[in-house]
């Protein structure tokens, strides 16, 4: 099984993440390159909508009209809610076959209940992110057993190349997923929350929102990069911004006593104890 430049691609579930890894594909042109694209959705003006969005790049859907374009895939982007998967699968359970590869965004729903429900071995389970619309997301990737096979090897490729358009994609085992859940599908609400209080305390020093908020984007935004390109611990990165008595370490030591660090760490093991429940049936 491999996929072929011209595959016929259907986004089941064009909510969120589906349509943000979508954006990600339609802007990165990846090879191979679907020559059809479906867009599938529960009511007529989402499908209206997902229609005005994209044009002529892609076909929209709605209720019943989703069992052709399930049919017709040779590889489904399953992007619905984690509760509607159920559901959603039923509906078009006619259109479904051992030969179809899923591509799964959904949190907590395992690559065994995929296997189940979709009548297919062959499962890549991702978590990406919001930030993917943008293609400067995250992806992470476990590939079910069948598709680890050695004959499988440029089915692989070709999958990571689609998630690959998001931004970054990275293989995990299975096992670090509801992790990978918590650290990158929920990490930018807690970055944003942090840069939220980064903002908000330039305001509370008399900088202008609007000005305050930039700054702060783009300190995150630069110190991101920072640690991505030097390969550096971040607490060596860190420690060269501290000058002896100097107002970075004098903030840092609220922040320690705060329990800040504690706070965000605990925030990630939260989340993925959240996520590990919600594939439970």
């Amino acid at each position: 099984m491999s996929i072929n430049e011209g595959y016929t691609l259907t986004v089941l579930g064009a909510g969120v993440m589906g349509s943000a890894v979508l954006s990600a594909i339609l802007a990165s042109k990846p090879s191979p390159f679907p020559g059809k694209i479906y867009c599938c959705t529960g009511s007529e003006s989402s499908a209206q909508r997902l229609q005005t969005t994209y044009g002529e790049s892609v076909i929209a859907t709605f209720g019943k009209d989703n069992v052709k374009p399930v049919e017709e895939a040779d590889v489904i982007i399953l992007g619905c809610k984690p509760y509607m998967c159920q559901a959603i699968i039923d509906s078009v359970k006619s259109a479904l076959n051992s030969d179809k590869i899923v591509i799964s965004l959904l949190a907590g729903w395992t690559i065994e209940q995929l296997q189940n429900v979709s009548g297919t071995s062959y499962i890549a389970r991702v978590m990406t992110n919001t930030p993917a619309k943008y293609g400067c997301g995250t992806a992470i990737v476990s590939f079910s057993n069948d598709l680890q096979d050695s004959k499988f090897d440029s089915t692989r490729d070709s999958i990571m190349k689609i998630v690959d358009t998001v931004g970054m994609a990275m293989e995990l085992p299975e096992k670090n997923m509801d992790a990978a859940t918590s650290l990158v599908g929920s990490g930018p609400a807690f970055v944003l929350l942090m840069m939220q209080a980064l903002a908000e305390g330039g305001v509370r020093m008399g900088i202008p929102y609007e000005t305050a908020k930039k700054c702060a984007a783009k300190v995150m935004e630069g110190t991101a990069k920072m640690v991505l390109e030097s390969g550096q611990h971040p607490e060596a990165l860190k420690s060269m911004v501290c000058t002896p008595g100097g107002t970075t370490i004098g903030g840092l030591m609220v922040l320690e006593d705060k329990g800040i660090r504690g706070s965000i760490s605990r925030a990630v093991e939260e989340a993925a104890n959240i996520a590990s429940s919600l594939g439970k049936k």
